[in-house]
């Protein structure tokens, strides 16, 4: 199984300031943790996991909060293919609805051009959810599904071909052929994450790959990952399908140190989550194709613990042994060919980040690296 670790970015310390900015108050115009600085800090990431042995660097996408500040993921990971030579490059994700999907397989092409042979580059893709996100970029968050629905087809013969026809609701597209001229197929590494019924489906019918970033809970998670399959084979896509899976992990010698570090900083990105997404408000029952997330929203408004605790409760931490154990479950449970781990989160110093990063990577990585896990398969066989 390949091993990856995450980049997030987060300025979890800014939230109050920027809630109480956004409600119109009086507060100062910077945070007391610039941006910039968490930039500089977390390339420290992609250098131990270039340096240790992982498989691949992954970041995301998000705007406007202090949530996750990467606003365009394969620029990132273009500036940190230049400061590393070993790792695999990937997004968890790119979110569709809001880019020409054109242009998003010209700049996989192109980063696949200059990581050349050795390397690859994994596109991992989404339809989004944040209300401010939407609103910001100018995008109709109710037209989001037919967006991420079309943005699939066009990407699947752009990165298969390096050609295009294409005639949709949004994109018309006329024999359009990509420069630099593919090398060869990148569908093979375009993978899908879908939270809800309608971004599953559209998944499932087109055969993209799952990538699962559990954004609530890891049952809910795991039940979304058995319907696409289910899905996927009732569209005539035969055989099962290995999942990649992203977690939340905190490594420490001891199980009382890697308690503390989990319980503080997984509540902490639990918390970030809920108010980037405006989890405990209402706005989503108005929006087309978010019906799940709404219910979500309903029972969050009126107790909000359990998806606070649902990452230090479920997610893989502790001393070494007891995040291998806890690991290979759920490599297991899903079929993942790879697991993407978070090292650092909510206000956890770079120091502290490095440090468990360090001792998974000597003392986790090897064990998991053996495991083979057996893609998930459809009910029926």
């Amino acid at each position: 199984m390949r091993v990856g670790a995450t980049i997030f970015n987060q300025n979890y310390t800014d939230w109050d300031r920027y809630e109480a900015e956004e409600r119109g108050e009086t507060v100062g115009a910077k945070p007391s943790k610039s941006d910039r600085q968490i930039f500089t800090e977390e390339l420290e990431i992609a250098r131990i996991a270039d340096g240790t042995g992982f498989d691949a660097l992954w970041t995301i996408e998000h705007h406007f909060t202090p949530y996750t500040m990467v606003t365009n993921p394969l620029q990132y990971l273009t500036y940190v293919a230049g400061i590393t030579s070993n790792v695999d490059l990937g997004t968890m994700v790119v979110v569709l609805p809001w880019h020409n999907p054109v242009r998003v397989a010209e700049d996989v092409n192109m980063l696949d051009a200059f990581l050349g042979d050795g390397r690859e580059v994994i596109l991992g893709v989404g339809r989004g959810l944040g209300r401010r996100e939407f609103g910001g970029l100018n995008i109709d968050q109710n037209e989001s599904r037919s967006r991420f629905d079309e943005s699939l087809q066009v990407l699947k013969q752009l990165l298969s071909t390096g050609r295009c026809d294409y005639h949709g609701e949004h994109y018309q597209i006329d024999d359009l052929r990509l420069r630099p001229q593919l090398e060869r197929d990148l569908t093979p590494n375009l993978w899908c994450a879908g939270g809800t019924p309608d971004s599953v489906s559209v998944i499932a019918r087109n055969n993209v790959n799952p990538l699962i970033i559990p954004t609530t809970s890891l049952d809910l998670s795991l039940q979304t990952a058995r319907s696409y399959i289910d899905q996927r084979a009732a569209a005539g896509h035969a055989g099962g399908a290995n999942t990649k899976l992203a977690l939340w992990t905190y490594v420490a010698e001891t199980e009382e140190e890697a308690r503390a570090g989990a319980e503080q900083y997984m509540v902490e990105y639990s918390d970030s989550a809920l108010r980037h997404y405006e989890l405990r408000g209402d706005h989503l029952k108005d929006v087309k194709g978010y019906e799940m997330y709404a219910a979500t929203q309903a029972v969050l408004s009126k107790d909000a613990s359990p998806f606070l605790r649902g990452f230090v409760d479920s997610h893989p931490w502790g001393t070494p042994d007891q995040t291998i154990k806890r690991a290979t479950e759920l490599a297991e449970a899903f079929g993942t060919n790879e697991i993407m781990f978070i090292f650092k989160y909510g206000s956890m110093p770079i120091e502290k980040a490095a440090k468990s990063m360090e001792l998974f990577a000597r003392e986790v990585m090897p064990a998991l690296k053996e495991l083979k896990p057996a893609p998930l398969e459809p009910v029926a066989a």
